[in-house]
């Protein structure tokens, strides 16, 4: 497989495997995730406040309605990761999770900034807020979490070569009718 090639269904079942994300680990996830989602909630609340005055990144958070978008976009991709329903809606969410980030042209640790930030957020109330979060809990929600912040990078990397294999096509064009144009005249 290319990197260009977007994965099939038996790519994302052997990388489940590597991730060790088995029946039990979709279980268990599935069973936290009405904690999860109130913790990632609350998380997003204050996620982003920091960014404004980021150089790389504060133009884009300086408009709250952005803000809010983000934060309604993210809560939307937790509903899915907690789901832990790894079908084609899932794939298809991370596909276009990757493509809109691709367009952003942001740096991609803005992104996987963003989800460490959430995950540590969800972790620090899991651990300090009702029943605790014990070893199994967190070794799960790592599992699914990394494997789907691996996808929806993959897929922002994927887009990113194919706007730049696009450029290069362009440009080839370009060269090809100007050298057409010389030739001709």
């Amino acid at each position: 497989m290319t990197l260009s090639t977007k994965p099939t269904p038996e790519h994302f079942e052997l990388q489940r495997e590597f991730f060790r994300i088995d029946a039990a680990t979709v279980a268990r996830i599935r069973k936290l995730k009405p904690r999860l989602m109130a913790y990632a909630a609350e998380t997003l609340e204050t996620l982003f406040d920091h960014l404004a005055s980021n150089p790389e990144v504060g133009d884009y958070f300086e408009i709250s309605d952005n803000t809010r978008y983000l934060r309604d976009g993210m809560l939307a991709h937790c509903e899915l990761v907690f789901s832990a329903r790894f079908d084609p809606k899932y794939y298809d969410a991370v596909d276009q999770m990757g493509l809109r980030h691709s367009k952003l042209d942001y740096p991609s640790h803005a992104y996987s900034s963003a989800y460490a930030n959430l995950m540590a957020g969800i972790f620090r109330q899991g651990l300090e807020t009702g029943p605790k979060l014990n070893a199994e809990d967190m070794a799960a929600i790592t599992r699914v979490s990394i494997y789907d912040m691996e996808l929806t990078i993959a897929a922002f990397f994927r887009h990113q070569l194919d706007k730049q294999a696009a450029l290069y096509a362009d440009t080839e064009k370009v060269r090809d009718m100007m050298t057409q144009q010389r030739l001709a005249s």
